[in-house]
């Protein structure tokens, strides 16, 4: 995944899975940088602003990858979790506040 930026949060939790997983979590991250800001749901959608999530399964877990294209279409993966409730209100927020601090770092120009 060298097509952008991976924060440790998901580089992580990439590295912690099965390698079938990774093999299924690496499609769906191919097509994000494939399609980028076009990919559209079912597999990506808007979460507030410019923060989006990356929808897919595994087994039978619904999973999303929170992201944002910076600069340059440049996709950074923020975090990753297993999806529970119909809004997941608390994992929003921390995508969000993940997303403040890399434009507080610099990882990009853009701002919020």
């Amino acid at each position: 995944m060298t097509w952008g930026e991976v924060e440790p949060e998901v580089e992580r939790w990439f590295l912690g899975l099965s390698a079938g997983h990774r093999g299924t979590v690496a499609f769906y991250v191919d097509l994000l940088a494939a399609q980028g800001p076009l990919l559209s749901e079912p597999y990506s959608r808007q979460l507030d602003g410019k923060l989006r999530e990356l929808r897919f399964h595994l087994d039978t877990d619904a999973v999303r990858i929170t992201y944002w294209t910076a600069s340059g279409r440049r996709i950074i993966l923020l975090t990753a979790f297993r999806k529970r409730r119909m809004r997941e209100t608390a994992e929003v927020t921390r995508a969000r506040r993940a997303m403040v601090r890399c434009v507080e770092e610099r990882h990009t120009v853009d701002e919020v």
